[in-house]
């Protein structure tokens, strides 16, 4: 969105500065042309007639229902594009403290290897989002042997995420677990 937005401000831009340099030229007598031969500018007579229509009708409160529509449209589209790029984009580093930062993939391989180094985890995916506070917020999905207690081992693969971040100085925002239960022979560790 950001690319989007700044391709719509950079053409916003150029033609205010188009049209101030315009007016400019028109309206300082060192150039030779007058404000008043503005409307006559060949190129400029169809947007100066549509524009002057527009504000008279306006002026006089009788615009239509289309161009009502059309103006609330535009000014929808101003704010929103506005509200876009005023917000922050989300970080790409995990931030640790003081200023450190570390790369997502790092994370999610210690998380990993920390659900895997339980007993019962046949495997498991990550996924790390960056805060722009310290800490991640990591999504782990472990993948267990069918019929195993869900209860006590959920809770063994949290301590030992948590305790291996805390080894590593790496700050935990959020765990989301999420136990699948998998057959040993569809998961990356067959046997344990």
């Amino acid at each position: 969105m950001r690319v989007f937005n700044r391709v719509v401000v950079t053409l916003l831009l150029a033609g205010l500065f188009a049209l101030g340099l315009l007016l400019l030229v028109y309206s300082v007598p060192w150039f030779g042309y007058r404000i008043s031969e503005l409307p006559e500018v060949l190129w400029l007579q169809p947007l100066y007639g549509g524009l002057e229509s527009l504000v008279s009708a306006a002026e006089a409160g009788r615009l239509s229902a289309p161009a009502v529509a059309a103006l609330v449209l535009v000014a929808l589209a101003g704010l929103i594009l506005l509200v876009a790029e005023l917000k922050p984009s989300r970080p790409r580093r995990v931030r640790m403290e003081r200023g450190t930062y570390i790369a997502r993939p790092v994370v999610a391989a210690e998380v990993a290897a920390a659900a895997e180094s339980v007993r019962a985890v046949l495997g498991s995916s990550v996924k790390v989002k960056a805060r722009r506070r310290p800490g991640a917020l990591v999504r782990l999905e472990a993948h267990v042997r069918r019929g195993e207690d869900t209860g006590p081992l959920r809770e063994e693969i949290r301590r030992a995420v948590q305790d291996r971040l805390a080894r590593r100085g790496i700050p935990l925002g959020k765990l989301r677990l999420k136990l699948v239960e998998s057959d040993p022979r569809q998961t990356r560790t067959r046997v344990k």
